[in-house]
């Protein structure tokens, strides 16, 4: 229908008709639009430098009114699904547009009037700050239940270097890092540099951070003359065919060799339907397989999916770290291959044969026969040789220095040292088994010390021994003689002067009838005698004329030292009683024949009659 004739018709058609031409016109206009939109959306996170050198104060050029003009630019062109927010910064950081979703064309009136009434008022610039609030916003919209099927783009719009004098507790551009990396490379970021001179460098170290993968980028457009085509820039990079992907590399459990991993789920996303193939790359050479999925990989534009990935760990795989690389590629799209890292660990096998070891017997001061130590392992490096438990005096002779380990089987010579001083200070029966544990440490972190119980007769050698009892035997005299010397209260002296003199005769005789001719013969010590046996004939010679005789004998009773008269010959009378054998004491007389003795030993006098002791024999 031409122009002209649609103008007739509309003049003599009725408001009803047109209204049901609408009707009937609204569901092909929607279909027709739905055919250029993708599936999902794009959230807008703009971030507005506020502070008043963009609208030319300090003698900058005024650009503030091109931002406004750039952003309602991006209000204009953003389709249906995509939401706005807008911050606005300067020493603070204000929330202007909270995620407003464009489903019609009020909502982007709506957005207009938030940017027309935009100032640039504020003194420093907080970019820092501005930064961190748009990335926790946009960790918040990666929360969401459709997160995967959006994508979110951050754009700054500033003139100047951050400028935060004054500010207390600031927040610096680079201390955002940590939250890039939990974004795990979801938000492109866009730094929108106006600013006549450079100030690009701290923009430049924060968009090219790897926790970003690739999606930050500085845009350079001094005094803002091209910012009419900013969104004409920005756009064609967030439809570019993409994939992206997020892979918990911290869920990544070491690996006992010759197994099989758990499922490692990636999960993928991309904005176009594509086929994906999986290649595993091992700069290292350590024969880990990649075991695909056992289906093709394809991917719905817009639509998480989950591609499982395991890998076949080889039994003679080496021990430590693995340094893996997923490449994922994309046959039928202009889709860059992503890289993975897998550092995949894998567990140590560290064991030792035998796991008891005697070395038999050995003498103190020498070494014991070798016994040689089997290490299995799939690690590479050193390992050192302790002994623990109870080793004390005993060393290790061999190996002197530290063991080299290498994948597989090696062998180690052991030989043990028995110190010279084992048996110091100690009392042994010449014999001692000792048990301790004998531990191999590697120095390799992943591999856990292993042990081996060891046995040992360390041998006293006979000298030793002997020189070792006669040291006890001679400290139980000592002991002994000490107590001896406490229950006598006497010293050492006085006990050595009575075991001298213990068999000794004591006391003295009196001859009292006859009276010898010289008064010097009418005593006779027996002290002075030094003997302990004397006959009486010897010492009185007048006894000797007789048909009697007698003799005098030390005798220990009960622990009581005694002097007794025995009868030889004839008949013997003690206080004139006839004796065979008497005990004698202070003052008692003997009478042989006509010789008449008294037996003086002073504190020696003879109990009462009743208990006199006295014995015949």
């Amino acid at each position: 229908m031409s122009f002209r004739y649609f103008k007739h018709w509309l003049k003599f058609s009725s408001v009803r008709s047109i209204i049901v031409l609408a009707l009937i016109s609204i569901p092909n206009l929607c279909g027709a639009f739905a055919q250029t939109t993708p599936k999902g959306g794009i959230d807008w996170i703009l971030v507005v430098d506020t502070s008043a050198s963009m609208r030319g104060v300090g003698g900058t050029k005024n650009i503030f009114e091109p931002v406004k003009n750039s952003i309602t630019e991006f209000v204009n062109t953003a389709r249906l699904g995509d939401t706005v927010t807008i911050y606005t910064f300067d020493k603070d950081v204000t929330l202007n547009a909270d995620d407003i979703k464009i489903t019609s064309n009020p909502d982007r009136g709506k957005l207009k009037q938030i940017i027309r009434s935009l100032q640039a008022e504020g003194v420093r610039t907080h970019t820092g700050k501005a930064v961190q609030k748009a990335l926790q916003h946009s960790a918040l919209l990666n929360k969401r239940a459709d997160a995967l099927g959006r994508t979110v783009s951050i754009v700054f719009l500033t003139d100047g270097l951050e400028d935060v004098r004054g500010i207390p507790n600031p927040v610096l551009i680079p201390s955002n890092t940590q939250f890039l990396r939990e974004q795990q490379c979801k938000p492109y970021i866009f730094f929108v540099s106006l600013g006549l001179k450079e100030h690009e460098k701290q923009l430049n170290d924060f968009a090219s951070n790897p926790a970003l993968c690739g999606k930050g980028q500085v845009l350079r457009d001094p005094g803002g003359v091209q910012l009419n085509k900013l969104a004409e820039n920005i756009r064609p990079v967030l439809i570019t065919p993409k994939l992206d992907v997020n892979f918990p590399t911290t869920n990544l459990q070491p690996v006992l060799p010759g197994t099989t991993t758990e499922p490692l789920n990636i999960n993928g996303i991309s904005n176009v339907n594509a086929k994906v193939s999986l290649q595993l790359e091992d700069p290292q050479q350590s024969g880990i397989r990649l075991i695909p999925p056992d289906r093709t990989i394809e991917l719905v534009a817009n639509q998480a999916t989950v591609i499982p990935v395991r890998l076949q760990i080889p039994a003679e795989a080496k021990g430590g770290a693995s340094n893996l690389r997923l490449v994922l590629a994309i046959a039928d799209q202009a889709i860059t291959p992503i890289t993975i890292d897998l550092p995949i660990t894998i567990k140590s096998k560290l064991q030792i044969q035998p796991t008891k070891i005697d070395f038999g017997s050995t003498e103190v001061g020498k070494t014991t026969e070798i016994q040689n130590l089997v290490v299995r392992t799939n690690i590479s490096g050193t390992a050192s040789l302790q002994l623990q438990g109870n080793s004390k005096g005993v060393l290790i002779a061999e190996p002197s220095a530290g063991i080299s380990l290498q994948p597989g089987e090696t062998k180690i010579p052991v030989q043990l040292q028995v110190a010279d001083s084992n048996f110091a200070g100690d009392v042994y029966d010449g014999l001692r088994q000792r048990t301790f544990t004998l531990v191999l440490t590697p120095d390799n972190s992943i591999a856990s010390p292993v042990s081996a119980e060891v046995h040992l007769h360390i041998l006293m050698p006979l000298g030793r021994k002997i020189l070792i009892w006669l040291l006890l035997g001679l400290l139980v005299l000592l002991i002994t003689l000490i107590v001896v010397c406490l229950i006598q209260r006497k010293t050492p002296l006085e006990l050595a002067e009575d075991f001298r003199t213990r068999k000794r005769l004591e006391g003295a005789l009196v001859v009292l009838e006859p009276l010898p001719q010289s008064s010097q013969d009418e005593e006779i010590s027996l002290t002075h005698l030094q003997k302990g046996r004397v006959c009486l004939s010897d010492l009185i010679p007048i006894i000797a004329a007789t048909n009697s005789d007698a003799e005098l004998v030390t005798v220990w009773r009960a622990g009581k030292k005694n002097i007794d008269l025995r009868c030889l010959k004839g008949v013997i009378f003690v206080n004139t009683k006839k004796i065979n054998t008497d005990e004698l004491y202070d003052e008692d007389i003997i009478e042989i024949d006509n010789v008449k003795l008294q037996f003086n030993w002073i504190e020696h006098q003879r109990p009462s009659e009743s208990s006199s002791g006295q014995t015949n024999f």
